[in-house]
């Protein structure tokens, strides 16, 4: 997991770099889709899977992975967002249940918030509550199949 000054860091960098260059096993970027609050709840259940199966890691929520220049890559998530109403959706939609901790970042006099859903490794198979389980291998969330992958 990388920690919260690493992240800003890393942000720092989004001038001159896209966000899915800075990705790896232990962080990913995700736009905050404005248009369907509830899809970004599955999109952090599905991510709480994959990174907990995966070794742990960090997802960081609110900026754009495939454009370049800091303004343009800093698109935030509403300041509306209840971060424990977050905790409690991944906790209630997850087997056995994760518990992410969440920092957040302020940017440009604090009108834009970035939250990172940070995820501890486990030592089972974590699955969504309608069993689908995944794994973070390298940049991606492959499916995992216990009995192929271990």
């Amino acid at each position: 997991m990388k920690s919260k000054s690493e992240i800003m860091a890393l942000i720092q960098q989004l001038d001159h770099l896209i966000a899915d260059d800075l990705e790896g096993q232990d962080l990913d970027f995700k736009q905050w889709n404005d248009q369907s609050p509830e899809e970004n709840i599955k999109k952090m259940i599905k991510y709480a899977v994959c990174m907990a199966n995966g070794g742990g890691g960090s997802v960081v929520f609110g900026v754009a992975d495939r454009v370049q220049g800091i303004d343009n890559v800093l698109k935030g998530v509403p300041f509306d967002i209840d971060i424990y109403t977050l905790q409690k959706r991944i906790y209630d939609h997850t087997t056995p249940h994760i518990i992410p901790f969440f920092d957040e970042l302020f940017y440009k006099d604090h009108s834009i918030r970035i939250l990172i859903m940070h995820v501890y490794p486990g030592n089972t198979t974590y699955t969504t509550i309608d069993g689908t389980a995944s794994i973070r291998r390298g940049k991606a969330c492959l499916p995992f199949r216990q009995d192929h992958d271990e």
